[in-house]
């Protein structure tokens, strides 16, 4: 497997304990696509021509900041011309939207990821297109008049009413979304060749995956057919670039999402472990998390199976973690982020998440504008049209720096932990139960010829100790802002703290 170097610059006071004393360490990463990954949308993340639009150019600026906080991909929602402002309505999927840049900005954006070890992948949204969508005016207008027009088959049309369509001047279309966003074809081998040729399209300009968009939805409700189509899809990719990473947005049971890594698709979000009444929130709610912590450890990987699982807290579609924990539970927001990290497979986050930003019920107010520095208010990003909530329950990322309990710098040591141990998000799981007690759960992974231990106290008031340890090396990440202390096979653990033991028998 090959690996990437890394270094991680990082403030003494900022580090893991055990590695206090460097000033930088050098980390050999695994190049593969177990990533922690940075979910943006881009018109609220930074501008960088002062028209208050974020844009390609100011994700470029921001790439030393996902560097230093131990973000290796990037996800970016989509970025092509559409006439909303969330973009999930496609006029033309080879563009970027005249608000976000060019192509040639984007390029630049790859290329500059890539110098530092950073991935890219964009949202594919192939459901449905704009109703502006060229390919849908001619198929439409061909349609009505009874006309041939190569784009004809693109779409499913009707002269009478059926369920999930749309009408307009008495031509009915299916549109099971909006009447603004009628569905694809996907049966049409035309479309299927277009596919291809808009994925060869962007790898070509450098992109390294796809995140799929509401793969649910491609045959609503008919999960072989979707099956089939994410398959088919899945082989183009990985035609076009052997390690293409895909990754599905199946908003649906974990049985489901079972049947969907069918597909060969690397990864699929786990919505059962996200969100206020996931099960990750849930464990730093509960009295007795443990069991439904262990449960999370299991699933993960027994429902990705040989595949990868996507691990979030929240994104774009879902109310932000911080308020749905609590807007003052601050070790339990960043603990949360420690639980996720824990897990195998890859870890999503959503931009402004590792500051503790809020926002919920409208689409809109969960993607309001990233904050970068409280003291300078007047530089953010324009909210979307339409927000009705525009709130900052803690400071932004200047202030949050400078602050060694932050949110921020717990996520960036997570995220250190998860790059420097390759076994925390690929290895097999052992469950130590000699070890293990009421308030803290001791398990190991194993990746190849390597093992960590891991130790979570989940206790809220009391240092917890640990006997008959076997490892000699501890690093740690504390929610409460205390640590972990490893002397001769004892480890003494503060409450809310996770410590990863290396070295056995060393």
């Amino acid at each position: 497997m090959k690996k990437i170097l890394l270094t991680w610059m990082v403030l003494l006071m900022l580090l893991p304990l055990s590695a206090c004393g460097k000033k930088q360490e050098k980390i050999e990463i695994v190049d593969d696509n177990y990533r922690n990954v940075y979910e943006i949308f881009v018109a609220s993340f930074n501008d960088s021509d002062g028209d208050k639009v974020g844009d390609l150019n100011g994700v470029t600026r921001k790439l030393d900041y996902l560097q230093e906080m131990g973000y290796t991909g990037i996800w970016m929602m989509p970025i092509h011309r559409s006439p909303s402002y969330h973009k999930y309505d496609v006029i033309d999927y080879y563009s970027i939207d005249p608000a976000y840049g060019t192509l040639e900005d984007f390029e630049k954006l790859t290329e500059e990821a890539h110098k530092r070890d950073i991935n890219i992948i964009i949202d594919l949204v192939v459901n449905h297109t704009s109703h502006l969508n060229p390919w849908f005016i001619q198929a439409e207008d061909a349609y009505a008049k009874g006309n041939f027009s190569p784009y004809l088959n693109w779409y499913n049309f009707s002269h009478e009413p059926q369920y999930g369509y749309a009408e307009k001047d008495g031509i009915y279309y299916e549109a099971r979304f909006v009447d603004s966003m009628p569905d694809l074809n996907l049966d049409a081998k035309e479309v299927r060749d277009e596919i291809i040729n808009i994925m060869k399209f962007w790898v070509e300009k450098g992109v390294d995956g796809f995140r799929l968009d509401a793969v649910t939805s491609y045959y609503t409700n008919d999960i072989q057919k979707n099956v089939e189509f994410m398959t088919w899809l899945n082989k183009a990719a990985k035609a076009i670039k052997p390690d293409c990473y895909i990754v599905g947005e199946a908003w649906t049971s974990d049985v489901e999402i079972r049947q969907y890594y069918k597909t060969g698709i690397d990864s699929f979000f786990l919505f059962s472990l996200s969100q206020g009444e996931g099960v990750l929130a849930q464990c730093v709610k509960v009295d007795k998390p443990i069991p439904q912590y262990k449960n999370a450890l299991r699933n993960a990987v027994s429902i990705a199976g040989d595949y990868i699982p996507a691990i979030f807290l929240d994104n774009h579609d879902t109310n932000r973690i911080t308020g749905a924990i609590g807007r003052t539970k601050t070790n339990e927001t960043k603990f949360a982020y420690g639980l996720a990290g824990m897990l195998n497979g890859t870890l999503f986050t959503y931009y402004g998440t590792e500051i503790g930003m809020v926002g919920s019920r409208k689409d809109e107010n969960k993607r309001i504008a990233m904050l970068w520095d409280s003291n300078k208010m007047d530089e953010l990003c324009k909210n979307p049209p339409d927000t009705t909530q525009t709130e900052y329950a803690y400071p932004g990322v200047k202030q949050q720096q400078k602050d060694q309990n932050s949110i921020l710098n717990y996520h960036k040591q997570v995220n250190y932990l998860r790059n420097k141990y390759p076994e925390i998000a690929r290895g097999t799981v052992a469950f130590n139960s000699d070890l293990s007690s009421g308030t803290v759960l001791v398990f190991e992974k194993t990746y190849g010829e390597s093992t960590v231990c891991i130790v979570i106290s989940f206790d809220k008031e009391a240092d917890q100790t640990v006997e008959g340890i076997e490892y000699t090396n501890c690093e740690f990440v504390s929610a409460s802002g205390g640590k972990a202390e490893l002397k001769n096979g004892a480890l003494t653990i503060s409450p809310q703290t996770i410590a990863v033991l290396s070295g056995k028998g060393e």
